[in-house]
């Protein structure tokens, strides 16, 4: 018997996404697996008549569990499948998420559905929509990101200062705090401000940065963003944005902060596998003293 007829949750659990890598595969191998995913593709346009949800749903487990012992056939299954999915699809579970974070220090890599890839820098989250991923190529990005897009229907990257939409392209989004920047590193990709009318299209080594709402065209000759070879460069950007970088990376407090103009521009780098390096390299040339705790968490600015 196979095991979503034996398995009751089991479809539940695949209209949400909950089921294993190897149950997925035996799933997708199966000769029912077609009808089911016509019905789940149905169901995303369903819209139905005011109903006791609550009440619904129980009235539709309580068929599943306590219903006939009769063989159940693939007509019967298809048939519960369609009133699981329409159920759930009320609930909103079809409009669930997924998401990927990095802790300090951390980069992680992520391919997509469509397989267009994405690289996670250091405390940066990622989620896009769970169902129906090459109709709905939306995701949401905090900290920074490095995406390879295939080419198909629209990709949209939504930030906290507005979106970057392309077709197929490379490029970077860097939104931490008040720091702002998109590196277009192959084809094109538009940056539309938010809340505004303003865009702007960015091609082959196009740059721009955001700061106190004014946007600054840069060119590059990066073939990739610098953070992927273990290294952030800054150029006359606020020292703020520098000790916020260092604390990404190394996951160290900062002390005695107001005692220094945070405002103050920097150009310079530091490296990513070495903290007493990476202070040496930014404070020093700012004319900074500091002293790094014992245990290498906390910097006393001086």
């Amino acid at each position: 018997m196979e095991k979503y007829e034996s398995d009751k949750t089991f479809l539940a659990r695949w209209a949400t996404g909950e089921l294993s890598e190897e149950e997925l595969s035996e799933f997708k191998n199966s000769e029912a697996y077609k009808g089911f995913n016509r019905i789940n593709r149905v169901a995303q346009n369903f819209k139905p008549p005011p109903i006791d949800k609550r009440q619904a749903l129980i009235k539709t487990k309580e068929q599943i569990t306590f219903g006939s012992k009769r063989k159940t056939t693939n007509t019967t299954w298809l048939a519960i499948a369609a009133s699981v999915i329409i159920i759930l699809g009320v609930f909103g579970l079809f409009t669930s998420t997924k998401s990927y974070t990095t802790a300090y220090g951390e980069q992680l890599a992520i391919t997509l559905p469509d397989g267009s890839k994405i690289k996670l820098n250091a405390d940066s989250e990622i989620k896009h929509k769970r169902f129906f991923w090459t109709n709905n190529r939306d995701v949401n990005l905090k900290g920074e990101a490095y995406f390879e897009v295939e080419k198909g229907g629209d990709f949209v990257v939504k930030t906290s200062q507005g979106e970057i939409s392309v077709l197929g392209t490379k490029f970077n989004i860097k939104t931490r705090g008040e720091a702002f920047e998109v590196n277009c590193f192959e084809g094109a990709v538009r940056f539309d401000k938010l809340n505004s009318e303003e865009y702007h299209i960015l091609k082959e080594n196009d740059k721009i940065s955001l700061t106190s709402g004014e946007v600054t065209n840069e060119k590059t000759e990066e073939e990739q963003p610098n953070w992927m070879n273990g290294i952030s460069v800054f150029k006359e950007r606020p020292l703020q944005e520098v000790l916020d970088e260092i604390h990404i990376q190394y996951n160290v407090i900062f002390q005695n902060e107001d005692i220094i103009d945070l405002s103050r521009l920097f150009t310079g780098s530091f490296l990513h596998n070495d903290l007493e390096k990476a202070l040496k390299s930014t404070l020093t040339p700012m004319g900074i003293s500091y002293t790094l705790s014992e245990d290498k968490t906390i910097v006393y600015l001086q």
